[in-house]
């Protein structure tokens, strides 16, 4: 561009920019202008606040009244965009210009002293870009375009300071020059200016003068999103450079949106003398070791006088924010960071509806807002209802605390999933990596102690400098790492997350560096069983290759079983072909994504504390566990851990009801489900009353008194095993019973526990051999009934008895809001 015309351009976008400054107003949603200048009320609170960035809205330019300016709003527009690098300068002078004609008498004198001391430093940023870009899109026909690009943060360098424009004083003559500009390394004035000097080589930097310009820079490493690779290829990086304000904003395993330019780098050693260079980076220069900047670079210049070149892309940031379409890019669905730390902002409407929810009164006269949101959790995976709970939980958390000692309790939630193949444990695990930025999904099998936790590497760009190579676990902090075949991990690497996983920290001891990072995340594991399919007659830590402090770490196990039940397995087609014909509605959960998220923010909000009650209950399950000695964890028993799991649930389950106080039944409600959870984890069946069974097998054997002594020691040997009954045969015998009533009320016709179990022992009549089976088969459906009666009320007592002596004459009916192939689903 003809010198002349680059500067009256420039000319005339700085006036441009400063007028749109000045009179640019927001509109209202009638149309109407609002009364406040924007950015001159912004460029007010940035003095007061101490700050040096004008943040300046793209869509703002579109929305410009063009009778009160002088110019074309779409083409300052454009200028803007197709030029940024070459009118940065201009637009960054505007900043300070503006600041100079504010009317406001107590900012005029910060504003003095602001521009003395740095207005070099004063800098207009540009965000919300109506498009973006990938960095595989990025090529050299974007040069100095003000673009934005999206990608995963992996690693940041420290803050570290750069001239930027420099003081010299001639040691000859003592004679200063200032404005010497900075390219890629340090320059130096080229001759002194001073007559009968002639000094070229004698500088001294005057580091203090109000001339010299330093600047804070700092280098981030973006990583393409792994929704944004093409099959086949390996996920590219490029390297971010932001200054000043835009430094620290991110760290590693943030997903951010950076608007700037692409700029072209040059090797920085083959600008420099061979004096400059140290001996290493002498001898390497020659060997074009380094692979980051392309190979062979520009050769053949040699003849004439020049050296040969090396260039390499890089992006030049000057805004950073978060991606707010990290969970649904090319879609219509927005997301949001459940695990974010601003202050959530709702309209009225939606806490209305949210507390709605909180409130709502299920069948059973109770509130079923936990069983809503868990439906909620995966709506593309049906059932495993009690699993969601456990993610729910997890995703929500519980209190973060610390002692008087200064020793931090983890609020996190650590779930475990151990099931048989396909049974939807990898669904579930990258359904949550996807509900939230900050999470980390990998493969037990391919990650390393190093993978998951931290390295230490040297960066060739950094001379060699040693820096810390984040892992899953640290790109997962504030966040989620979903672990699949946790199994498979080798034993020496799964010990390094034991720290990790209890004191949520990462320390290392390696390399000269000594260091603890923060590794503030959830596990949620996926573990296959040691023999492929779960053996309900083994306990749970012969089932698993998991190690007893690992099992300990654990606030929560479930059992997936893929059980073979004919009305299960309808269910479960019907759920898939509605999937794959895309039949939305048959699947649709009561809440969507997007409101998931929003009540789950709403609830991290709040921060319960612990009723007497609630305390009370909480030291009773706690010694009701420890009591209990065929409740065993695995190898590990119940320790100190359990309890503070189960304050962690309770905790998590007063948020899920919105409330500030961590009652009795939320208590209840968590150790319920962790003892579920166990207990069908250790699988000892369904426990149907032990003294009933007992007294009735001993009536039974009474009877039977005068039978030989080898056919008594084979029923009492019997008798033990009948005392619990796997949990497949409960639900197979239960949908029996609720089928054979459904069917007899929709004839109209009564039904008697006595009738119901009658016709039972008639349709296994085939199986029973001996009299001894007839009277443990017929005490064992009594107790299911009952069981189904008291305990899960999916039957109903019509009408007592009318002979006391008598309780098996009462009339029964199946509960009218429990359909008969759902009972048993888990």
């Amino acid at each position: 561009m003809d010198p002349q015309l680059k500067q009256r351009l420039v000319q005339r976008i700085q006036r441009y920019f400063l007028e749109f400054l000045q009179t640019f107003r927001e509109k209202n949603d009638d149309g109407s202008r609002q009364e406040d200048y924007y950015y001159v009320e912004q460029s007010k609170a940035m003095i007061r606040e101490n700050k040096r960035t004008l943040y300046v809205k793209m869509s703002h330019l579109d929305q410009v009244d063009k009778d009160l300016v002088s110019f074309e709003p779409s083409d300052l527009q454009h200028v803007i965009e197709s030029k940024y690098m070459l009118v940065r300068d201009a637009l960054n002078a505007a900043v300070p210009e503006l600041l100079s004609k504010l009317e406001d008498p107590e900012l005029q004198e910060e504003v003095r002293k602001a521009r003395e001391m740095e207005e070099l430093k004063f800098t207009a940023a540009f965000y919300d870009l109506s498009s973006y870009h990938g960095i595989r899109d990025l090529r050299t026909e974007k040069l100095g375009r003000l673009v934005t690009i999206c990608g995963t943060v992996t690693r940041t360098t420290e803050v570290k300071p750069e001239l930027l424009v420099a003081t010299w004083m001639c040691n000859e003559c003592n004679r200063e020059v200032s404005g010497v500009a900075q390219e890629f390394k340090v320059t130096r004035p080229a001759v002194c200016p001073s007559k009968r000097c002639g000094n070229t080589s004698n500088w001294k930097l005057l580091g203090d003068s109000r001339t010299t310009r330093w600047g804070d820079w700092q280098r981030i490493r973006l990583q393409e999103n792994e929704n944004e690779v093409p099959a086949g290829s390996m996920p590219r990086s490029l390297d971010v450079i932001v200054r000043d304000e835009c430094t620290e904003r991110c760290k590693p395993g943030d997903k951010v949106q950076i608007t700037g330019s692409l700029i072209v780098v040059p090797d920085v050693p083959t600008l420099m003398n061979p004096g400059e260079l140290k001996s290493t980076v002498r001898r390497s220069l020659n060997t074009r070791s380094d692979a980051s900047y392309g190979g062979e670079g520009v050769r053949g210049l040699k003849a004439l006088g020049s050296r040969d070149l090396t260039y390499k892309l890089s992006f030049f940031g000057t805004f950073i924010d978060e991606d707010s379409d990290w969970g649904a890019r090319g879609s219509e669905q927005k997301s949001e960071n459940i695990r974010s730390e601003e202050k959530v902002y709702l309209s009225q409407v939606d806490k209305d509806r949210f507390q709605q929810i909180s409130d709502h009164v299920g069948p059973s006269g109770k509130r079923d807002c936990f069983e809503v949101l868990a439906k909620s959790v995966a709506p593309g995976i049906h059932g495993c209802v009690e699993v969601k709970k456990g993610i729910l939980l997890m995703l929500i958390g519980g209190n973060k605390k610390a002692t008087m000692e200064g020793i931090k309790l983890r609020g996190d939630v650590n779930v475990c999933i151990l099931g048989d193949p396909a049974t939807a444990k990898s669904a579930l695990l990258k359904w949550t990596s996807s509900f939230l930025p900050r999470a980390v999904f990998t493969s037990g099998k391919s990650s390393t102690a190093a993978g998951l936790t931290a390295s230490v590497v040297r960066d060739a760009d950094l001379d060699q400098e040693k820096v810390i190579e984040p892992g899953a676990l640290m790109l997962a902090d504030n966040g989620i790492c979903c672990i699949d075949e946790f199994e498979l991990m080798d034993a020496k690497d799964m010990v390094a997350i034991h720290e990790a996983m209890e004191q949520q920290t990462i320390t290392l001891s390696k390399a000269g560096i000594q260091a603890t990072l923060n590794a503030r995340a959830s596990i949620l594991a996926s573990v296959l069983p040691k023999n492929t399919y779960y053996q309900p007659s083994l306990p749970l830590h012969k089932n698993c290759e998991l190690t007893p402090p690992i099992m300990s770490r654990f606030d929560l196990f479930f059992v997936l079983q893929d059980i073979h039940d004919e009305s299960q397995d309808g269910m479960v087609a019907k759920h898939i072909l509605a999937l794959h014909r895309q039949r939305e509605e048959e699947i649709a959960p009561a809440l969507s994504q997007l409101d998931l998220q929003r009540y789950i923010r709403l609830a991290r909000t709040f921060k319960p504390k612990i009723s007497p009650e609630a305390h009370m209950l909480l030291v009773k399950c706690y010694k009701k566990l420890r009591e209990d000695r065929t409740y065993v964890r695995g190898s590990a028993g119940v320790t100190v851990r359990q309890l503070e799991s189960l304050l962690r649930l309770s905790e998590s389950i007063a948020r899920v009801y919105l409330s500030d106080y961590v009652k009795a039944e939320h208590v209840k409600e968590a150790f319920e489900l962790q003892v579920n959870t166990l207990r069908h984890a250790e699988h000892e069946s369904i426990d149907l009353g032990e003294e009933e069974l007992q007294q009735a097998a001993g009536e039974a054997g009474g009877a039977e008194g005068e039978a030989e002594a080898g056919q008594e020691e084979d029923a009492a040997r019997r008798q033990p095993k009948r005392l619990r009954i796997s949990f497949a045969d409960y639900t197979r015998i239960g949908s029996m019973l609720m089928r054979h009533l459904a069917d007899q009320e929709a004839t109209g016709e009564e039904v008697k526990e006595s009738d119901l179990i009658s016709w039972y022992m008639e349709q296994i009549e085939e199986e029973i051999q001996t009299e001894d089976q007839l009277y443990q088969q017929q005490h064992l459906v009594q107790l299911i009934v009952n069981r189904m009666v008291d305990k899960d009320r999916v039957l109903v007592v019509v009408r007592a008895s009318e002979d006391p002596l008598r309780p098996e004459g009462r009339v029964l009916v199946k509960h009218p809001n429990v359909p008969v192939d759902s009972f048993g689903a888990r």
